[in-house]
Formats: structure tokens, C-alpha cells, sequence
């Protein structure tokens, strides 16, 4: 008996040994504009056959949205932004580490239809007919973007009940596809990735570029996986697929 006993602690510490040995496996946190969807997960591959022991996991939605949950205590490690002015209020409640903050794409507005539309911008959108679909003006960067730019060109008010709301950039992207709105505003990378709508032109510049950046988590979990994706978003190969997603660099605006 005394035999069978010590046999079976020696199996239990080697099995210890042999556990505190193996290298766990470590979880990566990002919190994503829903406009990135596409680009991100065509840098998913090269990020996992580099960190084979680091579990993906990515929350995508509106900005706002993303920053209204960072601030009720969502675990995050890296936030990658459609707007500037959400990642400017996550870095002053503290949830940000500013110093890792940097710009990566930039976007602009276009207007589309699932069918073929004739006519220019400002006068589609000055004698509106039937729905155009916009991101929520006070709570979705793409509305919010939306509504200055049209705002700042005198149309804003006459959109009056022609109005159909998504939640985010995809939502919007969606009711335009399906035609369940005859117009949409959507992001111009949305519209260079998708088959079924046709753009109709560019929105007047709204004054406030649509700048794109991200920033790690002042209390990240895994910092070095964040900072390893960072640099893979920020770097050649990142910026090619920035640049095929139909986003636009920092620097091509100069």
C-alpha cells in the first residue's frame, strides 16, 4: 500500500511539472470599428501563424458603442477606432495609454444605391425620393460624420423623414445592399468591398477628416500581443491591406 501511495504522488508531481511547463495560452482583446471588419480579418492569419499560443478575439461594433463598454469595465487590450473623438474620450477616462495612440487609416463619405442612379449629390439629397439610409447621428461615428457633412452643405434638415437608421457602418451597408433603402451614406471602404451597390459620389467634405486610430489599453492583459498586432496593422504589410480595403493612409491626405 505504502508503495502504491508513493508511486501515485510521484505521478502527481510530475504531472505539476509537466503543466507548469507548458506555456498557456494567452488572449488578445481587440475592440474594433465595424467598418474595419474585412481588413482585420485579412491580417488575422498572419497575426495567429505568428502568435500560435495567443487566442483572437475581436469585438466589433460602433465606435461609441465600443467606447461606452470599455468605460463599464469590458476587458480590452487594443482599440481600434472610427473616430478620433472616442478614442480621445477613452484616453482622458484613463482607459487608453496615450502614448501608444496612432493614427492608421482614414475614410471618407459616399453616397450608394443598390440600383443604377443618375443625377449628382447635393441634388438627389436636396429633393429627396424614398429612404436613405445613415448611421445613428448621435451615437455612430458614420452618422455622426454624416450629419455634419450634410448639415455643414445646408441638406441636413430637408432629409426629414426620409431618414432609415442602422447601429453601425455594416447595418447601414446592409440596408443599402437589400434595398430596403433606396439610398445609403455609407464609408467609402464599405463601398470598395461590396458587390451590390453601386457608388453615386463622393459627400461634400464635412470640415473633420475621418481618421482612424488606435491605442492600447492602459491596463491591457497582454500589452506585448497588443503591441505586436499594432505593428503589424501599422506596417507594410498592414498598410497594403489598409489600402486594398479602400481606406486611405494618414499621409495620402497631405
Amino acid at each position: 500500500m505504502k508503495m502504491i501511495i508513493a508511486l501515485a504522488a510521484a505521478a502527481m508531481l510530475l504531472a505539476g511539472c509537466s503543466a507548469s511547463g507548458a506555456k498557456e495560452e494567452e488572449t488578445l482583446r481587440i475592440s474594433a470599428a465595424a467598418s474595419l471588419m474585412d481588413a482585420i480579418g485579412e491580417l488575422e492569419p498572419a497575426f495567429r501563424e505568428s502568435h500560435p499560443d495567443t487566442e483572437l478575439v475581436i469585438n466589433y461594433g460602433s465606435s461609441t458603442k465600443l467606447r461606452a463598454q470599455i468605460e463599464q469595465g469590458a476587458p480590452f487590450d487594443l482599440f481600434l477606432s472610427a473616430s478620433h473623438a472616442d478614442m480621445e474620450k477613452a484616453a482622458e477616462g484613463g482607459y487608453i495609454d496615450t502614448d501608444t495612440v496612432v493614427p492608421f487609416a482614414e475614410n471618407r463619405l459616399v453616397l450608394v444605391s443598390a440600383h443604377t442612379v443618375d443625377g449628382e449629390v447635393t441634388d438627389l439629397l436636396g429633393s429627396p425620393e424614398g429612404n436613405i439610409a445613415v448611421g445613428q447621428p448621435d451615437s455612430v461615428p458614420l452618422g455622426i460624420y454624416t450629419k455634419e457633412s450634410l448639415a455643414a452643405a445646408g441638406l441636413w434638415d430637408g432629409l426629414d423623414g426620409h431618414l432609415v437608421y442602422g447601429k453601425d457602418a455594416r447595418q447601414v451597408l446592409t440596408y443599402a445592399e437589400s434595398g430596403n433603402a433606396d439610398l445609403g451614406i455609407i464609408y467609402q471602404s464599405d463601398a470598395a468591398i461590396s458587390e451590390d451597390v453601386e457608388v453615386v459620389g463622393e459627400l461634400p467634405a464635412s470640415g473633420t477628416p475621418i481618421i482612424y486610430p488606435a491605442g492600447i489599453a492602459e491596463q491591457a492583459e497582454n500589452p506585448a500581443a497588443a503591441e505586436a498586432f499594432l505593428e503589424l496593422l501599422t506596417g507594410d504589410e498592414g498598410r497594403q491591406v489598409i489600402r486594398d480595403y479602400g481606406f486611405a493612409l494618414p499621409e495620402d491626405g497631405k
